[in-house]
């Protein structure tokens, strides 16, 4: 589990479960008369909260980066020949499509932070570029350089070896509430 996930996870499920309770007990106390359907509908009502208390400690959390892309619907596709700073890139609903074999990579390292809640974040790398890869999706399938995970709640982080010995290096760290993400390097 990375470090961002350890940090927001506890306090956002822990929230949840607060919640949920405080709707348990005032409906047990007979102070508001909920029901049945009533608990269900606020049990979802309160995960969709809680998913938003996550997404919005996790944007917290990457604000230090000066370079941002946001898409609310739609694609976002590297272009050619393009410069990779340091940067982030969010979706709310669409595809992330980064091929950094296609870009001008600085030596040194880079930070890329990628966000999309619905959706797929792709990413291609040349072999001689040294990743350091952190990606998590809440519900869906993560699957960087061969390593692959599928349920609730998935969350990798893997490094390329001699990735500190590597002139080029990314830092990257993936995020997705519903989708995949993929990581793929050549050779």
């Amino acid at each position: 589990m990375t470090s961002r996930l350890r940090d927001v996870l506890p306090l956002t499920l822990g929230s949840y479960i607060v919640a949920v309770g405080a709707l348990l007990l005032v409906d047990s106390l007979g102070l508001v008369v909920i029901g049945n359907g009533g608990l269900v509908e606020g049990a979802v009502g309160l995960a969709a909260i809680a998913l938003g208390v996550l997404a919005i400690l996790a944007d917290l959390r990457v604000r230090r980066f000066r370079r941002r892309l946001r898409r609310a619907i739609g694609h976002v596709r590297s272009a050619e020949g393009w410069t990779v700073n340091d940067g982030v890139i969010q979706t709310a609903l669409g595809d992330i499509e980064i091929d950094l074999r296609d870009g001008e990579l600085p030596e040194g390292e880079t930070d890329l932070t990628m966000l999309c809640w619905i959706g797929e974040i792709e990413v291609r790398a040349p072999a001689a570029l040294g990743l350091d890869v952190t990606a998590q999706a809440i519900l869906g399938t993560v699957d960087v350089l061969g390593r692959r995970e599928d349920g609730v709640i998935r969350d990798i982080h893997v490094r390329t070896p001699g990735y500190d010995a590597r002139p080029s290096r990314v830092r990257m760290r993936l995020s997705t509430v519903i989708g995949e993400i993929t990581v793929r390097q050549d050779g």
